[in-house]
């Protein structure tokens, strides 16, 4: 029984490897060249298939900035094309994709001028240009684009100069990105589902061309927060350099600047990896996944959605109606730009940020050049990196080192002689004295602030000497960056001192410390650091860090990183000392400058406007502000270049006020509603 056994099995596995040899055979040779020609026909092509980033949220959760699905165009390397078809199909993709030109002049700084090539650059940039990219420092824009014509066989009789500029261009940046059968080239992002469409149903112009879906940067509410957002871009070459140890490759994107750039390795997830099919005339046939991407992290900030769009919308049209209803340019007219910073006063949390003007982060690219040639300079983060002098609102801090100093009290009157008359070269004079030719007669400290009195400010001034003054000045932060997460775009300002002019070049003289006691000589300050000097002192005392970054979540959605308030300074001021000038400031809201602009107003105010006269002839407009006045609950800080005065500007201040307590107020009736 057992060899019939054997012998059965033996004929089967006789019969299977026959069945396999003929299988093989029908392959390989009967039917070989079929199977081989379909094998070559068709071609792999490895792609990243990038991760959706994390979110960036506001103080309550909603997105500032989310990811959407967006149409990338990606041009495929094949064995078999040729520089003909090859710029052949990048010409017929600039016909299509519209946007695809705008960033050609970051690639090659050359247009058509005359009939002939120029460079669009200064001489210094096109040197250096040539330089970079491998041409003598002496050649003319007409002999680098011969050049590059040549290197890629463009045909310039098929072809316009535009054309041959765009597609030269295209070129030259296909060899930097590392163009290959292994890393295609990304031609164009987020592209409009019209050009798509255009792309998909005329596929015979556009060999080597495929389309990929991938997560793109979405901005519901436009330019909102835009300097604090920051963007997200290509990688440089100086960036992968940095970068290519952690994931990245040449074709990678990045965060540029902001929070994008701040949170680079929280927001970023993992990208996944998959396979374009291509046939061997290069045309697209499918997409695979192989590894699904990680999206990032979500990053909630202290800023509160609301309160960013009213800062925003009370800048630019306090702005636009400073200028459209002003006597002249000195009195306004030529009001342009501006800040608007808010500080929780208890910790440090900055609720809103807001520069005028701003720009689309969506459109940054295209609108690159445009940007820079606009002399309002809208690229400009004013908040963090404009430094204006602080005028009178720096008399309450020069009020209240006098008081805790000693060197006055809260009830001692100074009498306002109109001109201040102590030292025998340099006698300046009260704004009052200048205008009218009267006085403020006897005042105290809460009446200086209210009259914002010059002389009263050079007498105490003088008492307290340029070393103590700038004492205080440090201790509420003026002079040293304030600490924000964004400190690479903050700049420190400057106090005044003897030190400081001899740097610069200057003379120090005994009646500069007058100068200095009313915000004027070389004192200058970011309006972050004028909101968080008005919180220290609307705290009494308490100059926290000022902060952006509020939680930072898991992958999972999950709370894994939270700040806490972080306190850089206690200053121990006396309460009747504290008290003695916030009184000043409350009655600069009920009897003084910002009295017009606070009228009605159904939240109690304390304020100090101040207006800085600049180089230009123009008088730039500040005023600083909180509120409650009985229990501080937000600093805020207003400037506007070129404004005519403060009191123009705290009109600007009293709109955020009033939008910060009415949805205060609408939070309150939700929450009673809920809990009844």
């Amino acid at each position: 029984m057992k060899p019939r056994r054997y012998v059965t099995f033996y004929i089967l596995f006789a019969l299977v490897a026959i069945m396999i040899s003929v299988r093989l055979v029908n392959l390989q040779i009967v039917n070989g060249n079929y199977y081989r020609e379909k094998s070559d026909s068709r071609t792999l092509r490895s792609i990243e298939l990038t991760a959706a980033r994390g979110e960036i949220l506001d103080r309550n959760g909603r997105a500032i900035v989310s990811s959407r699905t967006g149409y990338n165009v990606y041009i495929l390397s094949n064995r078999q094309r040729t520089d003909e078809q090859l710029n052949k199909t990048v010409y017929n993709l600039f016909r299509t994709v519209q946007s695809a030109s705008s960033g050609i002049a970051s690639i090659i700084p050359v247009e058509e001028r005359n009939g002939s090539y120029a460079f669009t650059v200064s001489k210094k940039d096109a040197q250096k240009w040539k330089t970079e990219n491998g041409f003598n420092k002496k050649d003319s824009a007409k002999k680098v684009m011969s050049e590059l014509i040549s290197r890629y066989n463009i045909d310039e009789g098929e072809y316009s100069k535009p054309d041959c500029i765009r597609i030269a261009a295209t070129r030259l940046n296909m060899i930097k990105r590392g163009f290959s059968i292994t890393s295609p080239y990304l031609f164009a992002e987020d592209t409009p589902i019209g050009e798509i469409a255009v792309i998909k149903e005329q596929a015979d112009s556009f060999p080597n061309v495929s389309i990929v879906t991938q997560p793109v940067r979405n901005y519901p509410y436009g330019s909102l927060a835009a300097h604090i957002l920051g963007r997200v871009g290509m990688i440089s070459a100086e960036e992968y350099e940095e970068n290519k140890d952690n994931d990245y490759n040449i074709n990678s994107h990045i965060g540029k600047s902001g929070i994008e750039k701040l949170m680079e390795s929280y927001l970023r997830g993992e990208n996944g990896g998959g396979s374009v099919e291509q046939s061997s005339g290069g045309y697209s046939i499918g997409q695979n996944v192989e590894k699904a991407p990680v999206k990032g992290r979500n990053v909630s900030l202290t800023l509160d959605l609301d309160m960013q769009l009213a800062c925003e919308k009370a800048l630019s049209e306090t702005i636009q109606s400073i200028s459209a209803s002003a006597a002249g340019a000195k009195e306004g007219g030529a009001a342009d730009a501006g800040s608007i910073v808010v500080i929780d006063v208890n910790s440090g949390d900055v609720l809103a940020m807001a520069s005028y003007p701003s720009y689309e982060i969506k459109t940054f690219t295209s609108e690159y050049n445009n940007l820079l040639k606009n002399k309002s300079n809208p690229l400009f983060n004013r908040a963090l990196s404009g430094t204006y002098a602080p005028a009178s609102t720096f008399k309450p801090l020069v009020g209240i080192a006098a008081l805790e100093e000693k060197l006055i009290t809260s009830d001692e009157e100074i009498l306002d002689t109109g001109k201040y008359t102590y030292f025998k070269d340099y006698q300046p004079a009260c704004w009052i004295y200048n205008q009218t030719g009267g006085t403020h007669g006897y005042i105290n400290v809460s009446e200086a602030i209210r009259d914002s009195c010059n002389v009263f400010f050079f007498d105490v001034g003088r008492r307290l000497n340029i070393q103590n003054i700038n004492l205080y000045a440090q201790k509420f932060g003026f002079g040293q960056k304030s600490g924000i997460e964004l400190s690479g775009e903050e700049k420190t300002g400057v106090v005044a001192s003897p030190e400081n002019r001899k740097q610069s070049g200057g003379i120090w003289y005994p009646g500069d410390v007058c100068q200095t006691s009313i915000g004027q000589s070389d004192t200058l300050a970011t309006p972050l650091q004028l909101a968080n000097y008005m919180a220290t002192l609307a705290n009494g005392g308490t100059r926290y860090k000022p902060r952006l970054i509020k939680t930072v979540e898991s992958v999972e959605g999950s709370i894994s990183e939270e700040s806490a308030p972080e306190v850089l300074e206690k200053i121990n001021l006396s309460k009747k000392n504290q008290e003695a000038i916030l009184k000043g400031m409350r009655m600069v809201v009920t009897e003084g400058t910002a009295q017009r602009a606070f009228s009605g107003c159904k939240v109690s105010v304390a304020a100090k406007t101040g207006s800085a006269q600049t180089a230009g002839s123009y008088t730039n407009g500040i005023c600083i502000a909180y509120a409650p006045y009985e229990e501080p609950r937000i600093a805020i800080a207003c400037v506007v270049e070129k404004a005519g005065s403060g009191a123009n500007v705290a009109q600007a201040v009293r709109r955020v006020v009033d939008s910060y307590f009415e949805s205060d107020d609408e939070s309150d009736i939700k929450t009673n509603v809920l809990t009844r």
